[in-house]
């Protein structure tokens, strides 16, 4: 009997969006498994869409179901990434 299976890639955990947002803490990884470019991103409190010309944020927005991931922060290479008067 033929096995249907050969061919396709084994099932393994879906990965992790690539998105990253820029906070005060650092660059934040989306928080979401890889997904449609019309759902919005997540880290901690915010969201936001990339398919446009601007990300379109939105503050106060708690983690759900779908956020799968834990904080990933890359840290500013010097400084805290805020701006000086």
């Amino acid at each position: 009997m033929p096995d249907d299976r050969l061919g396709q890639e084994p099932k393994t955990s879906p990965l992790r969006c690539t998105e990253i947002f820029r906070t005060e803490r650092g660059w934040e990884r989306c928080h979401l498994n890889e997904h449609n470019p019309g759902i919005r991103h997540h880290v901690r409190d915010r969201s936001w869409l990339s398919s446009g010309n601007t990300p379109r944020l939105r503050l106060g927005q708690l983690c759900g179901p779908a956020c799968t991931w834990p904080d990933l922060v890359i840290p500013y290479r010097k400084g805290t990434g805020q701006v000086k008067a």
